[in-house]
């Protein structure tokens, strides 16, 4: 009759290693070469990540309680400044005539497509580079109208915009609003290059989906219709924050059924995207390291059993032992079979 504590002496919680991993061979070797390769890359990857950080979005409900904010335009249109009018019309019916605020800047000659088909951007930066290379910035002129008879006009600056739903347009001279001049039907031309066009402190880095674009038409009558929904967005890196707003853009445009001229029609969401670079926990990388390591190793001892056995089926264990190890202590091993 066994004795009560015989069953605890025997009883192993964990298993026996297989047989075939007691015996070395080939194909085990390169396997745990393999291996080993592959989990060193695999930690290196992982402690770079933690270093480095991760970029975290996050929407939240825009909690400050802006009245104004700043658009800042850099745009040339093909058309003598002294022909083009620019206003803002917002949901509260007020009207700022912009024109008084932006600078009207004559300029001899088109500016060629090349330019702006070699610095046309359309990719999302790095918030790395996003605070390298933003730095606040302001126009130094404001109201200037100068060389207002030259054939194309850069129309650029900052002005004031109230924060609701609203409209910014550049229109000819005596359509839309009453004037003293009216621009004649054959000097119309829209066609326009924007390089800078953002909400906000002016960052001249940030790219936007309206920056280095341009639109090319040979139609006298043609109008552009642009619609943005505008996000506040804040930057946040090691303690350096940029506080300023993105957005999207839809685009549309057509010949003969509309006013002439360029139409941004904006409008602002009540979010806020917080972009941060963040950092896992020690202990939680240490958690997550050792999860990944230990399930890839688990997973990587069935893959070489399975395939041991597969061999061994299909090409019989002859071929499955060949480069084994022979095991000492066997029957014809050792003195005794010597002296036989």
């Amino acid at each position: 009759m066994d004795k009560p504590g015989d069953f605890l002496r025997s009883f192993d919680a964990f298993p026996k290693v297989p047989p075939s991993n007691q015996i070395r061979s080939t194909r085990g070797s390169f396997a745990s070469i393999g291996m080993y390769v592959f989990l060193f890359f695999l930690f290196w990857v992982e402690v770079g990540g933690y270093l480095d950080g991760f970029i975290d979005h996050q929407f939240t409900v825009d909690d400050v309680i802006r009245k104004d904010l700043k658009l800042n335009m850099d745009i040339a249109v093909a058309m003598p400044c002294k022909l083009l009018n620019a206003d803002v019309r917002d949901a509260t019916n007020d009207r700022l005539m912009a024109a008084e605020k932006l600078n009207f800047e004559g300029i001899p000659d088109r500016i060629p497509l090349w330019y702006f088909e070699n610095k046309k951007k359309v990719y999302t930066p790095k918030l790395e580079d996003v605070l390298a290379n933003s730095m606040e910035a302001r126009f130094f002129s404001e109201g200037e109208h100068v060389n207002e008879d030259l054939p194309f006009c850069r129309i650029y600056g900052t002005i004031p915009i109230n924060r609701v739903k609203g409209d910014f347009h550049i229109t000819a001279k005596g359509y839309g609003y009453a004037s003293t001049t009216f621009t004649p039907k054959e000097s119309l031309n829209f066609t326009h290059f924007i390089s800078e066009f953002s909400f906000g402190d002016f960052y001249p880095y940030l790219d936007n989906p309206l920056d280095m674009t341009y639109q090319v038409t040979d139609e006298n009558w043609h109008s552009y219709h642009y619609k943005l929904d505008i996000v506040p967005t804040m930057y946040k890196k090691l303690g350096l924050e940029i506080d300023t707003s993105q957005y999207s853009m839809s685009m549309f445009d057509t010949a003969g059924k509309h006013m002439p001229g360029i139409f941004v029609r904006y409008d602002f969401e009540p979010i806020k995207m917080i972009v941060a670079e963040r950092r896992l926990s020690f202990w939680h990388f240490v958690v997550r390291l050792v999860t990944i390591m230990g399930g890839i190793w688990i997973v990587a001892m069935w893959v070489y059993r399975g395939s041991e056995k597969a061999l061994g089926t299909i090409l019989g264990r002859e071929f499955v032992k060949r480069g084994e190890e022979k095991k000492e202590g066997g029957l014809l091993d050792g003195e005794e079979f010597e002296k036989i």
